[in-house]
This record gives C-alpha cells, sequence and structure tokens, in this order.
C-alpha cells in the first residue's frame, strides 16, 4: 500500500512539473512575441519620425492643412499615402512575425550569469 501511495506522489509531483513548465514555456512564448512586437512598433514609428525629422518641410509638418502653399498640399498629400502604406507594411509584417512564432515551442533562459574561477597560484 505504500509504494501505491509514492507512486501516485511521485506521478502527481511529474503532473505538476510538467503543467509548470507548460505556463513557462507559453509565458516564455508570450514575453517574446510583445518584445517583437514593441520593436516592431518603436522602428516602424521612429522610421515615420525621422522622415518627418529630414522632409517635413516639404509638407509643412506641424502646420494646419488651411496654412499650406499647393506645393506643400501635393507633398502632404503624397506623404501621407507614404506614410499609410509603411504602416500598412510594418503591421502587416508584425502580424506575421507574431504568427511564425506561435508555431515554436520556446524557452526563455532568464538572465544567465557565469562565473569563472581562477586558481589563486601563490598556494
Amino acid at each position: 500500500m505504500e509504494e501505491f501511495n509514492h507512486k501516485q506522489r511521485r506521478g502527481r509531483q511529474r503532473k505538476a512539473n510538467n503543467s509548470r513548465e507548460e505556463k513557462f514555456k507559453e509565458s516564455s512564448k508570450k514575453r517574446l512575441s510583445n518584445n517583437i512586437r514593441k520593436k516592431f512598433d518603436t522602428t516602424i514609428i521612429g522610421s515615420l519620425a525621422v522622415m518627418e525629422e529630414f522632409f517635413g518641410e516639404l509638407w509643412g509638418h506641424g502646420l494646419r492643412y488651411n496654412e499650406l502653399t499647393d506645393d506643400e498640399k501635393d507633398w502632404r498629400e503624397a506623404w501621407e499615402e507614404a506614410r499609410t502604406k509603411m504602416l500598412d507594411l510594418g503591421n502587416s509584417n508584425s502580424r506575421a512575425s507574431q504568427n511564425e512564432i506561435s508555431q515554436y515551442t520556446i524557452s526563455w533562459n532568464k538572465y544567465v550569469t557565469n562565473f569563472i574561477v581562477l586558481k589563486d597560484d601563490k598556494e
């Protein structure tokens, strides 16, 4: 009877360990997915901001539409179309990367520190 209880206990412990491991893998996948999504968003928005910084004067960046010249209005329309396409492309690729990640089993290695122990020559 005692052996049976030991086997049951070991089986329950194995199930608990497997469950904990699966939860860790799922949280690792979510962590990676969120980090990659944030990096995509930062890259896309940052790139748009750089374009606005260097070329924004062409379309009167920061001005109201009724304050623009005809030339700036043409550039503003071109910029809005290009900006929309860049955002759509970035978001599409972000979703594709999320779908790709979902097909993998991932386990985060956390932060690992390796210590090197050197032997003292004075001994």
